[in-house]
C-alpha cells in the first residue's frame, strides 16, 4: 500500500518565482510591490493601477535554464545514473494592463504564472523510485480594482483565478525482483484566492507597497494509473489501477513590502521584505476512492520563508547611454526545506538573486525593458529514503544548483 499510494502523496511540490519578466528582473525582485508606474502593478499590486494618467499594457516574455545535477553520494541504493539535468530551458509569458475608471477609481487585469516548476529526469535514474519526472504548474488570471483614497494613498483588491497543471510519474520497484513498475497520475483544476494592496506616497519621491496574497487551493481528482508490478503487488495494484485518486494541496500564502525612494531625479532605489506560508504547502492529502476509502495525509516538514532585496535603477542623461536605464540587484530567500526534508521533485534550498537590467523608452509611450536574473542556491544535500519492505534510499548533492532568466517585455501607453 505505501508503494502505490505514499509516492504521489510525499512528491507533488513546486516553487514560488518572482521572475515574470517584468522591469523587476533587473533589481532581483526589489521594488515588487512599490512600482504603480508600471502595468505589471496589475499582478504585483492591485493598489497601483489608480496612479495613471493613461490607460498602459505591458507584454513580457523570458525563458529559463536550469542547471540541476544530481551527485550521487555513495548511499543510494537503487542502480542507475545520475539523472542530467532535469530542467534546462522553461518559457514563460506574460500579460498586464491597468488603467482608470474615473479620477480615483482605478482598474487591472494580469495574466502571469509564477508558482511551479518541472522535473523531467533521465531514465533509468538512481532516484526513480521517488520520481521520474514531474510537472506542477500555475497560471493566474487576476482582475482588480483600485481606490485612490487621496492624493497620497490607494487601496486595492483583485480574484486571483488560478489554473493548475499537475502531472506525476515514478518507477516504483516491481516486486521481489528489481525491475521498473510505473505509477503515473496527471490532472487540471482551477483554484480561487485574493490578492490585496496598499500603495502610500507620502512625498513624491517616497512610495511603500504592501500586498498580501492570499492561498489558493488545488484539488486534482484523476485516475491513478498502476502497471508492470510483480506478482507479489498484482493483487493490490489490480484493486487501485485506475481508480479516482484525488490530490490537495495550497499554494502559500505570502505578505510583501516594498520601497521606492528617488534619492535623485536619475536615481531611485528598491528595497523588499517578504514572507511566504510553506508551512501551508507543506500539507499534501491523497484519497483513493476504493472500498476502504484510503486516505493518507503528509507532512513536507517545509517551514515558512523569508525574502529581502534591495535594487537601484539610474538613468543616463549623456554619453553613449543617454536616455537609456540599467538597473542591479541582489535579494536573499532562505530554505523551506532542511536536509532531511528535501526531495527529488523538489531540490530546494536558500536562494541568492542577482540581477541586471535596462530600460528605454523607444519612442513617445513605447518604453523597452530588458533583464536578466541568476538565482543561485550551490549545493543543496538529499538524503531521501522510502518506506519497506523496500526501502529505496537517494543520498547525494544536487550541485551548484542555479536558475538563469532572461527576459524582457514592452509598455505601451493608449
Amino acid at each position: 500500500m505505501s508503494l502505490a499510494i505514499g509516492a504521489p502523496a510525499a512528491n507533488a511540490g513546486g516553487i514560488m518565482l518572482w521572475e515574470i519578466g517584468t522591469p523587476t528582473l533587473g533589481t532581483a525582485s526589489a521594488g515588487w510591490a512599490a512600482m504603480p508606474e508600471d502595468a505589471a502593478t496589475a499582478f504585483t499590486n492591485p493598489a497601483g493601477t489608480a496612479w495613471r494618467e493613461e490607460t498602459e499594457i505591458r507584454a513580457a516574455g523570458q525563458m529559463m535554464y536550469g542547471d540541476v545535477g544530481f551527485s550521487n553520494g555513495g548511499l543510494s541504493n537503487v542502480p542507475g545514473n545520475d539523472g542530467g539535468n532535469p530542467i534546462e530551458w522553461f518559457p514563460g509569458a506574460g500579460a498586464f494592463a491597468a488603467g482608470k475608471l474615473t479620477e480615483e477609481l482605478g482598474w487591472g487585469l494580469a495574466m502571469a504564472g509564477n508558482f511551479g516548476l518541472g522535473l523531467d529526469y533521465r531514465n533509468e535514474w538512481t532516484g526513480r523510485r521517488f520520481v521520474q519526472d514531474v510537472d506542477l504548474l500555475g497560471m493566474s488570471l487576476v482582475p482588480s480594482l483600485s481606490w485612490k483614497v487621496n492624493p497620497c494613498l490607494s487601496i486595492g483588491a483583485g480574484v486571483n483565478v488560478m489554473g493548475f497543471y499537475f502531472k506525476y510519474r515514478s518507477a516504483p520497484r516491481a516486486g521481489l525482483v528489481p525491475g521498473n513498475a510505473r505509477l503515473k497520475y496527471r490532472d487540471t483544476d482551477v483554484g480561487y484566492g485574493g490578492n490585496l494592496g496598499v500603495i502610500y506616497r507620502p512625498v513624491p519621491a517616497t512610495t511603500f507597497g504592501l500586498t498580501y496574497t492570499s492561498k489558493v487551493e488545488a484539488r486534482f481528482n484523476d485516475r491513478l494509473e498502476l502497471d508492470n508490478f510483480g506478482p507479489l503487488f498484482q493483487p493490490l495494484t489490480d484493486r487501485l489501477d485506475g481508480r479516482r485518486t484525488r490530490i490537495d494541496m495550497n499554494v502559500p500564502a505570502t505578505v510583501t513590502a516594498s520601497l521606492q525612494q528617488k534619492l535623485t531625479a536619475a536615481t531611485t532605489l528598491y528595497a523588499n521584505l517578504a514572507w511566504q506560508d510553506w508551512t501551508e504547502y507543506a500539507g499534501v492529502s491523497l484519497e483513493i476512492d476504493n472500498p476502504s476509502q484510503t486516505s493518507v495525509k503528509v507532512d513536507r516538514g517545509y517551514k515558512d520563508t523569508g525574502h529581502f532585496a534591495l535594487g537601484v535603477r539610474h538613468r543616463f542623461s549623456r554619453g553613449y547611454l543617454r536616455d537609456w536605464s540599467l538597473s542591479t540587484g541582489f535579494a536573499y530567500d532562505n530554505s523551506m526545506t532542511t536536509d532531511a526534508t528535501v526531495t527529488a521533485d523538489t531540490p530546494s534550498g536558500k536562494a541568492w538573486r542577482f540581477g541586471l537590467g535596462a530600460g528605454k523608452e523607444l519612442c513617445p509611450g513605447v518604453h523597452l525593458d530588458l533583464g536578466y536574473t541568476l538565482v543561485w542556491s550551490g549545493d543543496i544535500d538529499i538524503d531521501q529514503r522510502g518506506r519497506p519492505p523496500f526501502s529505496p534510499r537517494l543520498q547525494g548533492s544536487y550541485e551548484d544548483t542555479a536558475l538563469h532568466f532572461f527576459g524582457g517585455s514592452v509598455q505601451f501607453e493608449l
